[in-house]
């Protein structure tokens, strides 16, 4: 396990939530995926690690993890629930390829909080938090057609 996760491990142990071997493989798994994840996903990367879990109990320790901020789940508007690593880089969307279902990040040059405050401005309206994702076909997919 690399350095980064390390201080992941500690940051877990300073909320006083248990230390697993599955917390400690979805840490590590997640930690290395590019774009975010299913529950589905997981489960056959743990499985792939010999864990043999179940659904509810992905969920369980999803949102444990989720609990103490280590990863967030990130809400597409296909309703699949995805997660990744809460990142100490810059607050960011997707763009979602149609075709091969890779999930890549964007940051968008001017942050949305801007536009947040004036929601609040003009239509009283508190934004707690927004979902902005780009579906389209990415270039690899592009050439193929």
């Amino acid at each position: 396990m690399h350095h980064a996760n390390n201080n992941i491990i500690e940051k877990l142990k300073k909320t006083g939530e248990r230390i697993t071997p599955i917390r400690v493989a979805l840490i590590d798994i997640l930690s290395k995926t590019q774009s975010p994840s299913t529950p589905q996903e997981l489960l056959k990367k743990l499985a792939k690690k010999k864990f043999k879990i179940n659904k509810t109990t992905i969920y369980r320790q999803l949102e444990a993890l989720q609990r103490v901020q280590l990863i967030q789940k990130v809400n597409f508007t296909d309703r699949t629930k995805r997660y990744e690593m809460v990142s100490e880089k810059k607050h960011h969307h997707h763009m979602v390829c149609l075709q091969c279902k890779r999930i890549e990040d964007v940051v968008l040059p001017d942050n949305l909080e801007q536009h947040e405050k004036t929601i609040w401005g003009e239509n009283k309206f508190k934004v707690t938090q927004h979902s902005l994702e780009f579906f389209g076909i990415c270039q690899t997919c592009l050439k193929l057609v």
